[in-house]
């Protein structure tokens, strides 16, 4: 009779017993609107949720796995429109591209954009929904991100 091997996880990370460290590298914002502080506000979200669900150790250069990329896309639009062919409901919306590198396997890096977007009121500006939309846009691009990269889903 075999023995058989099954890894648990409660976080649902699945990472090799091989990676021990991580980097997150700057993540410039290349959009071309500009929101001040919002990469460093994205790369510290995932330096924060490395260090959370994993046992990993950052480092500042040649980690088992590096995360790169940078903010592609940040616009505003809308959404739907009311009679008047006026906006009810603006949509803004965020891209990161993602180079995920990882050392000890070739086989699982990772370049993708992920993009998400948050609806408001159109009555509302960009400045007043901006600290909620953000919060949110950034998790769910996260949750994308280690779904495929540290979860593997």
């Amino acid at each position: 009779m075999q023995a058989c091997k099954v890894n648990y996880s409660f976080s649902g990370i699945n990472i090799s017993k091989n990676i021990k460290t991580f980097e997150v590298d700057y993540i410039p914002n290349n959009a071309s609107f500009i929101v001040p502080g919002l990469n460093e506000a994205f790369r510290n979200m995932l330096i924060d949720r490395i260090e959370q669900q994993t046992n990993l150790v950052q480092v500042e250069n040649n980690g088992d796995i590096t995360f790169q990329g940078e903010i592609t896309n940040y616009k505003v639009s809308p959404v739907a429109l009311t009679a008047g062919q006026t906006a009810a409901q603006n949509r803004l919306s965020i891209s990161i591209k993602i180079d995920y590198i990882n050392r000890k396997n070739e086989a699982e890096n990772v370049q993708k954009t992920y993009t998400w977007y948050y609806d408001y009121p159109a009555d509302l500006t960009r400045d007043q929904v901006a600290p909620e939309a953000h919060k949110k846009i950034l998790e769910t691009i996260l949750d994308n991100l280690f779904s495929d990269t540290l979860a593997k889903w």
